[in-house]
């Protein structure tokens, strides 16, 4: 499967090749990602191994939990820790961030590595109300949108009944691709088919264009992005 969006962020950022991890959280001790540097050089030192050339960096924001979580303190992370990473494995850093969507949305927005691309995530499990109104927002501020592992939102595959049979209704992932938003699955649910079958309607329509391996800890058993 090419993922058109890893290909478009790795040219504009440079990279020789399209390896790159788009949503991780792999620079220590700041949400809920490496626990230490010490865990963060291992697993990115890993990474370098198994074939990628860069990351972006994407910590939580927006989320009650870590509220000295924002723009300043991002880039103040990023400038400590990425030097040390990229020196010490050889594994380009980008910073970034992974906004959780909820009204009123901060007025400073964090991209992925300096393009116009943010990724955002919602509640798994309630379809929120204000979808449409923060699709908006964002997009009015001159960005592209990216779901964050498009394949746990729960509400975006209602099952309905037809003929006496159960299936998925993808009335609403239709809808979000005529509005121009982008999808990015993780790493691991492609390495799991047989447990995400409903993800397979997207796969066919190519309605698919990111992927990550969003890791966060050494045994947190997400698998790395198989170039």
């Amino acid at each position: 499967m090419l993922f058109k969006g890893n290909e478009e962020i790795a040219k504009k950022i440079g990279l020789n090749t399209t390896h790159i991890d788009i949503h991780s959280h792999l620079l220590p001790e700041f949400d809920d990602g490496a626990r230490s540097l010490e865990e963060a050089l291992d697993i990115c030192a890993s990474m370098k191994r198994d074939g990628y050339e860069a990351i972006v960096w994407t910590p939580h924001y927006n989320i009650p939990k870590y509220p000295q979580v924002n723009p300043e303190s991002i880039r103040e992370h990023y400038e400590k820790f990425a030097p040390v990473i990229e020196n010490e494995t050889g594994l380009k850093v980008f910073m970034g961030s992974e906004l959780y969507c909820t009204p009123p949305l901060p007025e400073q927005l964090v991209p992925l590595a300096g393009t116009d691309f943010v990724l955002i995530e919602f509640p798994y499990d309630t379809y929120p109300r204000y979808l449409d109104e923060v699709l908006y927002n964002i997009q009015l501020k001159g960005y592209r949108i990216i779901f964050a592992h498009v394949e746990r939102y729960r509400w975006l595959f209602p099952e309905k009944k037809k003929l006496f049979k159960k299936i998925i209704d993808y009335s609403m992932i239709d809808t979000l691709k005529e509005k121009n938003i982008y999808f990015q699955v993780n790493q691991t649910t492609l390495d799991h088919p047989d447990d995400f079958t409903y993800m397979q309607y997207l796969y066919d329509q190519d309605y698919v264009e990111f992927v990550g391996a969003d890791k966060h800890h050494r045994d947190d058993k997400r698998t790395f992005v198989k170039f």
